[in-house]
């Protein structure tokens, strides 16, 4: 059996197509880590994560340059935030949020977004 081109070129473009979707998949999905997970850790330093945690109580403040400074906390571990940007509008204390960023140090978030996680009437 003789290969023709367009079976040679219907091959190509299957096999391009899958590494861009895996590629597409696997570098782009950060999942949602943990205080605990991170605090700590060299393995995450200098690279973006997604924290899912509470804000602690009593540790929100401004720094010099105007960012917005808190503790992040699953119960078990802190780690703390700088913000930069536009504080969300249902920010507080006390409530889950994801932090989206940097990790410049073992215990230190240059966070690049946050995202305030809605209240549920059923919890």
């Amino acid at each position: 059996m003789k290969f023709k081109p367009v079976h040679i070129i219907v091959v190509a473009l299957i096999v391009i197509s899958t590494i861009l979707a895996y590629d597409a998949f696997t570098s782009y999905i950060n999942p949602y880590l943990t205080v605990s997970q991170v605090a700590g850790n060299d393995e995450y330093i200098n690279k973006e994560v997604q924290i899912l945690a509470t804000v602690v109580s009593g540790s929100t403040g401004w720094g010099e340059d105007g960012s917005l400074l808190f503790k992040l906390t699953d119960g078990k571990a802190t780690i703390d935030v700088a913000f930069a940007g536009t504080m969300p509008q249902n920010f507080k204390e006390g409530q889950k949020i994801v932090a989206i960023g940097t990790l410049t140090s073992p215990y230190h978030l240059n966070a690049t977004q946050l995202l305030v996680k809605c209240p549920s009437k059923y919890e």
